[in-house]
């Protein structure tokens, strides 16, 4: 498993590539997918000599100072090291053939999980990926020289590169990262007597040298855990300006997930010390049952906390996020902004195209939503006809100006797949029509702490200036006044009755 962060901002969305379904299991849908993954990974030449040439529209410069320093200066050192490590070590036959099997089990690996991590990759705007891949690279910095275990790490993050849709100097970035934590791995291994111990491809047999043993490979996985994690929190605080715990480090379920996969990179290397067809014949098993049951765990999780219709938040799930972000800027002493949108006449939508073309239209909706704020912001479907919006960090005048490029955002939107009914009934073959125009959204804004740092009193002064805004006429941008009156709806269902929509 390996750290993802992008301190920066997201990629650019690229439009998937489609792979015929094929049965699961069959030769060649594995053909199908092992030839996608090639053709990514050839594709991204063009990619990345576009962005060499262009260095002054890099991502990187949009960081403060100290960020860009930092991430230059970290990645020069890390080369310095990968070549004097390089230049020192020699490369034997069986360096030769443990590479050659462990990097075969990788390719394996990286081919059967490329679809679904794909898809995680896509769904996670957190901003960190836990990417299960130190099952290979944290057992090759143990077992193989630095030459040939950074080799399998930039073949490694090159395909996941390719399914990752990040910018350059993200994946620059923390591949220095990866690469610093396999350098120090690969020196702990050679300061103990852990590499007299590979080298002979027995277990150590005295109490002493077991106790060596063990407390070398702990350290080397510390090691592994800890420089990954301290070198991307600290870009990560310099270019948010945030030193929060969870900001920086991820969740504890997360950094358990990164402490198992280490675990299984331990078997890795003991499998691979004593004989090295092992590691195939058993690593791969588990390294798939593993991954495949995180992601199917992450993928439930999140279709449960998400709209099926428009691939937001639900109202449940809304909350918690929302409010651990308001109570962050509170900490730090930052504004928060609290977004209410209403779509304007619904009904009509429902009336003449059905409810499947009033979920159209709810698709499309979203679909600007998410195209309108960044990461960090907290977007969900409230039922009904009815989003919310969290803008942390968010001054008076940004959150205006977030709120009145959404709504011009979703009048100019044209509604595609829409069809027609015939006096308010299905037809039996209903009349397709063209790009219909002339959806719009009124849009309440409440301000922490100008109206109120409590998240429900800045639920209900967002509320309140949305329906101020369709009582001025709809299809425009209202702030709450200073003094927010009674709202008969409440943001949780447990704090008071079921809400009605209106």
């Amino acid at each position: 498993m390996t750290k993802e962060v992008d301190p920066v901002s997201e990629f650019g969305k690229h439009d998937r590539d489609a792979v015929p379904e094929r049965p699961p299991g069959s030769l060649r849908g594995f053909a199908d997918t092992v030839g996608l993954a090639a053709a990514r990974v050839w594709r991204l030449r063009g990619r990345a000599w576009n962005t060499l040439r262009h260095p002054a529209g890099w991502e990187l410069w949009r960081l403060p100072p100290a960020a860009v320093f930092w991430m230059l200066g970290t990645e020069i050192a890390v080369a310095v090291w990968a070549l004097y490590s390089g230049f020192k070590a020699t490369v034997t036959t069986t360096d030769l053939v443990r590479f050659g099997v462990i990097a075969g089990c990788a390719i394996w690996y990286l081919v059967q999980t490329q679809h679904p991590e794909e898809q995680r990759r896509a769904d996670d705007r957190r901003g960190e990926h836990i990417d299960q891949t130190a099952v290979w690279l944290g057992g090759a910095a143990v077992l193989l020289p630095p030459t040939l275990s950074l080799a399998l790490l930039l073949m490694v993050r090159v395909q996941r590169y390719s399914i990752a849709h990040k910018a350059m100097t993200t994946f620059l970035f923390t591949t220095a990262a990866h690469a610093a934590s396999i350098l120090g791995v690969h020196a702990i291994t050679e300061l103990t007597s852990l590499h007299t111990w590979l080298e002979s491809g027995t277990l150590p047999q005295r109490a002493g040298d077991i106790v060596v043993a063990a407390v070398a490979l702990v350290g080397a996985a510390l090691w592994y855990f800890a420089s990954q994690t301290l070198l991307i929190s600290i870009a990560r605080g310099l270019a948010w300006g945030g030193w929060r715990r969870q900001k920086l480090i991820g969740s504890w379920a997360d950094n358990a997930d990164f402490v198992y996969a280490l675990q299984l990179a331990a078997c890795t290397t003991i499998l691979g010390a004593v004989n090295i067809a092992l590691v195939p014949l058993v690593m791969i098993g588990v390294a798939l049952r593993s991954t495949r049951l995180s992601q199917t765990l992450a993928d439930t999780i999140a279709r449960s906390q998400r709209d099926r219709k428009t691939g937001l938040l639900t109202e449940d799930s809304f909350h918690a996020p929302a409010a651990l972000r308001l109570l962050e800027d509170q900490t730090d002493r930052r504004p928060t902004a609290f977004l209410m949108l209403d779509l304007d006449h619904f009904k009509q939508w429902n009336d003449k195209y059905g409810h499947s073309g009033g979920d159209i239209v709810l698709g499309c909706v979203s679909a600007v939503l998410r195209q309108n704020t960044r990461a960090t912001d907290v977007v969900g479907r409230w039922g009904g006809e009815e989003f919310s919006v969290l803008l942390p960090d968010t001054t008076r005048e940004e959150a205006m100006r977030i709120a009145e490029r959404i709504r011009e955002a979703v009048a100019k939107t044209a509604i595609t797949g829409l069809t027609e009914l015939a006096s308010g009934h299905a037809t039996n073959e209903p009349r397709a029509v063209g790009p219909i125009h002339g959806c719009t959204v009124s849009i309440g804004v409440g301000l922490s702490p100008e109206h109120s740092t409590d998240y429900g009193e800045l639920f209900r002064a967002a509320d309140t200036a949305m329906y101020q805004a369709k009582r001025s006429g709809r299809n425009r941008v209202v702030v709450a006044p200073s003094a927010v009156p009674p709202s008969p709806r409440v943001p949780m269902s447990r704090m008071g009755p079921d809400r009605s929509h209106t």
